[in-house]
């Protein structure tokens, strides 16, 4: 019997309207927006059983999905599971679904930003580009400094077997990458203590989180300390520079999916500029 397969899906940017369909990576899509104060957002999508591998297909694009519109908005974006659904016949058309399987949220509530749409996201063309959005989304969405830090490095780490000099190069060649938010001044406030930036993050930061027992010499990370914790926060928001421009300018995450629509009528999808140009295809708002 087919499944109506409900993920939980949290994005705290409000879209215009409560119901919106698209197709992703071959998967059709219903996104139902709940009360963000009281239950998180469903994608529901049909598949053939609960544990096939359309299943399987579905929750990575889903996952996918959340990614790159992340990426499009700036602000965290979390896949939290399968959360259940009921069986459907045969002829069920997800036009009739309606979420009826509910879970709490599973990022923090960040006020009512309403009237966004999605009618833009990044495009996603190979694993590594996947693997940058996806800990990009996850350290956004991420309520702890701690977190975000690691998950951010590890951006750096993905086509590169030494992100400090990479680190030291961008800081040396293009400072611009921290005027984006509070960074440039975090960055002023960093106590490098002579090291290099990308010595002081890996030392200081990375390698401290990952390894409470340290060295003589190295530093520990103290908890409950208010000090300690700003300059992480300002280490996390410089870190968070770093790898947003990773994944731009090594990654190479520079164009964009489009939702669209056939002109005489069919599913909305998501298609890149290319393909548009070569059919007949009008914007969904």
């Amino acid at each position: 019997m087919p499944f109506l397969m409900h993920i939980a899906f949290d994005n705290p940017f409000r879209l215009k309207g409560d119901v919106h369909y698209f197709e992703y990576g071959g998967v059709r899509f219903k996104l139902v927006q709940n009360n963000p104060r009281k239950w998180a957002d469903v994608l529901l999508t049909i598949v053939d059983s609960p544990y096939s591998p359309a299943a399987q297909r579905a929750y990575s694009a889903a996952g996918e999905f959340a990614s790159a519109l992340s990426w499009e908005f700036g602000v965290g974006a979390a896949i939290h599971g399968v959360v259940g659904g009921p069986g459907v016949l045969p002829a069920f058309r997800l036009r009739q679904a309606r979420c009826v399987s509910f879970v709490f949220p599973g990022i923090t509530f960040r006020g009512m930003h309403v009237g966004y749409t999605m009618s833009r996201i990044a495009r996603i063309t190979n694993e590594q580009q996947k693997i940058g959005l996806t800990l990009f989304r996850e350290a956004l969405s991420a309520n702890k400094v701690l977190l975000s830090l690691l998950l951010n490095w590890q951006i750096m780490e993905i086509r590169h077997s030494d992100p400090v000099a990479w680190v030291n190069k961008v800081a040396r060649r293009n400072p611009q990458v921290f005027l984006h938010g509070v960074a440039s001044r975090a960055l002023n406030e960093l106590p490098l203590q002579g090291r290099s930036l990308g010595q002081y993050l890996l030392d200081d930061c990375r390698h401290a989180i990952a390894h409470i027992r340290r060295k003589p010499g190295r530093r520990a990370l103290r908890f409950d300390d208010e000090e300690e914790n700003g300059r992480l926060w300002r280490s996390a928001e410089v870190t968070k520079e770093l790898a947003r421009h990773y994944i731009h300018a090594e990654l190479g995450v520079t164009d964009h999916l489009h939702l669209v629509r056939p002109r005489r009528g069919g599913f909305p999808i998501y298609l890149d500029e290319a393909t548009i140009q070569r059919g007949w295809y009008e914007a969904v708002r």
